[in-house]
């Protein structure tokens, strides 16, 4: 036995992959909720996220919980603030974009 098998721990080989097979890694991280519009929000991430990610938001606002899908389309601010990004939602359900359009409504001065 050489010294590369006692440091092996795999019990089966690996095998390469073509580079166009696609796969997602799921994660969750906690954001902070820094301002948001009826099109997007802009959040403060704990890790950096890649632009054009996709994931859910999940958040509660006056009282109503919310879970829209997003996307990150930037990075906002300086290399100070480079994990603060804008969002995109890219889907809500119809009474979740109803309290959020009551809830800009009463915001908006």
């Amino acid at each position: 036995m050489d010294e590369l098998d006692v440091n092996e721990r795999r019990r089966s080989p690996r095998v390469m992959l073509p580079e166009d097979e696609e796969c997602s890694l799921q994660l969750r991280t906690r954001v902070r909720l820094l301002d948001i519009s009826l099109s997007g929000a802009l959040v403060e991430t704990e890790l950096p996220l890649p632009i054009g990610a996709k994931g859910q938001l999940r958040f509660a606002l006056a009282g109503s919980t919310y879970a829209p899908t997003v996307q990150i389309r930037r990075r906002a601010g300086s290399q100070a603030r480079e994990l603060n990004l804008g969002t995109v939602f890219t889907s809500m359900d119809d009474t979740s974009r109803r309290r959020l359009e009551d809830f800009l409504r009463k915001a908006t001065p």
